[in-house]
């Protein structure tokens, strides 16, 4: 063992509370923060040498806790842009909307047509259920109703055809809609 080693554990020692005060105040999660200091303690054992010709202990210690600190976060941000890359990857294509949304006007006319033409005139044309009760002669309340019906079972429809799209995200063909 280097002799200049042995004054490592003493100047640890000395300095753990600056050191810990100093990490703790960069990094918020007391784990993290117990963690760096144990690579603070392993980077100066490392560089034990370099103790007895050191002029101001204390601002050699800080810089290397902050060096360590900067590597800490450097990391993190590696992480989470790798992180970012997958979600960015698992994403469904614009293309895959495109095609699961072209299959709803197929679906829509294979429900029952009480169901079916109030769903397509509100979703599809965008007239307002107001206008379709008088147009149905119903209620308000009884259209909105029947819309909501249509769409519950649009969505078993749609998961019965084209839910092979949403499970594969590759499948190009929606034509038995």
């Amino acid at each position: 063992m280097n002799p200049s080693c042995q004054v490592v554990a003493p100047v640890f020692q000395e300095y753990r509370t600056i050191l810990t005060r100093f990490i703790q105040s960069r990094v918020n999660d007391p784990l993290e923060s117990e963690e760096l200091l144990s690579l603070v303690m392993m980077k100066i054992y490392d560089n034990c040498e370099k103790v007895e010709g050191v002029r101001n202990i204390e601002a050699w210690l800080i810089t290397i806790a902050r060096n360590t600190i900067t590597d800490y976060f450097r990391e993190q941000q590696k992480i989470t842009k790798k992180e970012l890359d997958i979600n960015i990857v698992d994403e469904p294509s614009q293309a895959l909307y495109e095609e699961l949304e072209s299959c709803v006007p197929s679906l829509i006319q294979k429900l029952p047509e009480k169901y079916a033409r109030p769903l397509a005139d509100y979703e599809l044309k965008g007239i307002p259920q107001k206008e379709l009760a008088i147009v149905y002669g119903l209620s308000e309340s009884g259209l909105k109703s029947r819309v909501q019906r249509g769409r519950i079972m649009l969505k078993a429809l749609f998961t019965e055809y084209c839910g092979h799209l949403v499970v594969e995200q590759g499948c190009s063909d929606c034509s038995d809609c």
